[in-house]
C-alpha cells in the first residue's frame, strides 16, 4: 500500500513540474513580447510597456531617464509604426531602431 502512495506522489510531483515549466515558457514580459502582442493590447497599457522598452539598458548620465510624457507621445507611436512593419519581432529587438 505504501508503494502505491509513493508512486502516486512521484507522478503528481512530475506532472506539477512539467505543468509549471509549460506555464513559465508561455510567460510574456516586455522583453520577449512580440510586436503583434504589443499592437493587440489595450492602448492604455502601451505606455508602461514602451516606457520599459525605452529606458531599459540605457545608460543616461546622472540617473536621468526618458520622461513618461515623452514616451507616451513620441515612443509609443514609433514602436507601433515599427511593429506594423515587423509584427513577429520581439520588442527587445526593435529597441535600437527607436533611438
Amino acid at each position: 500500500m505504501n508503494i502505491k502512495v509513493s508512486i502516486s506522489i512521484i507522478i503528481a510531483a512530475a506532472l506539477s513540474t512539467s505543468i509549471n515549466s509549460a506555464f513559465a515558457e508561455q510567460e510574456t514580459t516586455p522583453q520577449n513580447m512580440t510586436c503583434q502582442e504589443f499592437m493587440d493590447m489595450n492602448p492604455k497599457s502601451m505606455t508602461p510597456i514602451a516606457f520599459w522598452v525605452v529606458n531599459r539598458n540605457t545608460d543616461f548620465k546622472g540617473g536621468d531617464y526618458v520622461h513618461w510624457h515623452e514616451v507616451e507621445t513620441i515612443a509609443v507611436p514609433k514602436i507601433f509604426k515599427q511593429c506594423q512593419k515587423t509584427p513577429h519581432a520581439k520588442l527587445g529587438e526593435i529597441t535600437p531602431a527607436l533611438k
